[in-house]
């Protein structure tokens, strides 16, 4: 596993919940690929975080009706870990050492499996083809167009300057082929993600 950013809370086919406590700079950002092991086949799954929730921790909550609150006091809490919890929606898998498919797993994560950012290597062979974009499109759970713009721009962030434009023209045909009966829809879309 990579940079460990969290345990599974509760998980279905379709995607799991994560919960970290992470200082300030490091939440997790909608759109990044993130990745737990199954152990049915030795399964890595992948999803993108589509929904970041900011708990309070009782403190935060007194802090925020209190009369008169001192400027160290709210610096004390924003330097402690805050509690987040994150939605994924899967959209792929690896069994083994096999190649990455775009997909559902044949089994969701169980709770307090591990969960890790993707490294830039990984990120780019999950994004080689655009076939998750479906999967993203169909969902329900998710703000979908929202999603597919910020995982395609974190996507092409982890990608060298010279490949960039490159990979958001491949993501722009793949969206033109899907939506191809939904003009308005693509051409938001393709702003999204200049």
């Amino acid at each position: 596993m990579n940079t460990f950013i969290g345990r599974v809370i509760s998980a279905n086919t379709r995607g799991f919940v994560f919960g970290t406590r992470v200082p300030k700079t490091d939440v997790p950002v909608f759109g990044s690929l993130v990745k737990t092991k199954i152990a049915y086949r030795d399964t890595t799954v992948f999803g993108l975080i589509y929904d970041i929730q900011v708990l309070e921790d009782g403190m935060t909550k007194m802090l925020s009706v209190a009369d008169n609150v001192k400027p160290e006091d709210i610096a004390f809490q924003r330097r402690r870990r805050v509690p987040v919890e994150a939605h994924v929606l899967l959209v792929g898998y690896r069994e083994g050492e096999g190649a990455i498919r775009h997909g559902l797993p044949a089994q969701p994560p169980i709770t307090l499996d591990e969960i890790a950012c993707c490294e830039p290597d990984e990120v780019s062979e999950f994004t080689q083809k655009q076939d998750f974009f479906r999967i993203i499109l169909e969902s329900r759970d998710c703000p979908a167009d929202e999603l597919i713009a910020a995982s395609v721009r974190e996507a092409g962030a982890m990608r060298g300057e010279s490949q960039r434009k490159t990979f958001a023209l491949e993501c722009g045909r793949e969206l033109a082929r899907l939506l191809a009966n939904d003009g308005a829809r693509l051409e938001g879309l393709l702003r999204r993600i200049q």
